[in-house]
């Protein structure tokens, strides 16, 4: 593919992915239904698991420890717009890592394209988040949250999600097969990632002159921009230096990881 990153690394992945979009969709639905298929609830606990999240954080930071959301929100609706986009992230990159690994017997019996497992974490992991974002509508109804257009904002944070997502994933998938601790390091990581991350706190309880953590944290972006989207009774819109962070490290991190999964892929079979 070459020594540096161009559109000749770019342009064959986005036609290999819209070529395989049937192969996606399908392995996708198959790789959730594996999830839930076989235990005695069926599709029922990828309900059943995010509410009961929700149920056990709010009793332990709510009631436990009394911690207040700001701007007078309802602290399980706002703990619930920032869980959402906490689970899509962890989870989704948690798959997208160990998927070249999993998937050995693709890589070494047949000519498959490799790169397009990270996409059908992605799309699989949309159908979670699609039910876990049905339970904050719920919420959302509950407590009266007007709806009008402009919440399709979201969708804007979602797809800033996705490119992180594939980014970072392309990226780790292709040297995990190499390293094998990055699965490991990774549960640490996220473990480290989630409480600098004011999923459970809010961002008022830390001093002003740490706040620099959490500017240049890319899921605090995102974290921020789905409650500004969903949970108000009016829309905010993107802080346009925050915006501009967000998308030039995405951009790098996508580009370097297309790079190096172009430069890798043909080296899996060799070590899985």
């Amino acid at each position: 593919m070459g020594g540096r990153f161009n559109s000749g690394c770019l342009l064959p992945l986005v036609k290999q992915i819209v070529k395989s979009r049937r192969l996606i969709g399908a392995m996708a639905i198959r790789d959730f239904k594996t999830r839930h298929v076989g235990t005695f609830g069926g599709i029922i606990w990828a309900i059943i698991q995010p509410l009961a999240l929700v149920t056990v954080f709010y009793f332990v930071f709510a009631i436990g420890f009394r911690v207040q959301s700001p701007e007078k929100t309802p602290f399980i609706l706002w703990f619930v717009a920032g869980q959402v986009v906490w689970t899509l992230f962890s989870d989704n990159l948690i798959s997208i890592v160990s998927s070249i690994t999993s998937n050995a017997h693709f890589i070494k019996k047949t000519i498959f394209p490799s790169e397009i497992f990270a996409v059908i974490k992605v799309v699989s992991g949309t159908m979670s988040h699609l039910i876990f974002l049905s339970i904050l509508v719920l919420v959302m109804i509950f407590f009266k949250i007007p709806f009008h257009i402009e919440r399709i904002l979201v969708l804007y944070y979602y797809f800033g999600m996705v490119v992180f997502m594939l980014g970072l994933g392309w990226l780790l998938s292709a040297l995990e097969p190499f390293f094998r601790d990055i699965s490991q390091a990774l549960g640490v990581v996220l473990n480290i990632w989630f409480w600098v991350t004011p999923i459970v706190w809010p961002e008022q309880i830390i001093p002003e002159r740490y706040h620099w953590v959490l500017d240049y944290n890319p899921i605090y972006y995102l974290v921020t921009g789905y409650r500004q989207s969903l949970i108000y009774d009016e829309v905010i819109w993107p802080d346009l230096w925050q915006t501009a962070y967000f998308w030039g490290v995405t951009t790098v991190l996508f580009a370097t990881g297309v790079f190096v999964f172009n430069r890798l892929k043909t080296e899996f079979a060799d070590v899985i």
